[in-house]
């Protein structure tokens, strides 16, 4: 593999990580303002709540919802594609090293 390629490789392997770091946050930030939604339409009911048990088994029948289950499941999506991404740029971390290593003793 030449240093060309292997640099190529090494930023494509950093665009895909940058892209699913943004792709997490993004899904992060939907999840959470969609439970932060839930619970500002819902807060009379909560306060209502007996105790808190009752508030919570309240609130997780509330975010039992196609909506929240599709966020959830792009959020577990992306943070998926980001630990496939962080090893990938370890894994060419490691290349990088080794085709060092073995260009120092050769030269």
């Amino acid at each position: 593999m030449t240093n060309e390629a292997l640099i190529e490789e090494i930023n494509g392997a950093y665009r895909r990580l940058s892209a699913a770091t943004e792709d997490l946050a993004s899904a992060d930030l939907s999840l959470a303002e969609h439970v932060r939604r839930i619970r500002l339409d819902n807060a009379e009911a909560i306060l209502e709540a007996k105790n808190e048990r009752t508030a919570s088994l309240y609130l997780d029948g509330l975010l039992d919802t196609e909506e929240h289950r599709r966020l959830e499941a792009a959020r577990v999506k992306a943070e998926l594609d980001h630990q496939h991404a962080r090893r990938e740029v370890d894994r060419l971390h490691l290349i990088v090293r080794l085709v060092g290593a073995t260009e120092g003793r050769q030269g």
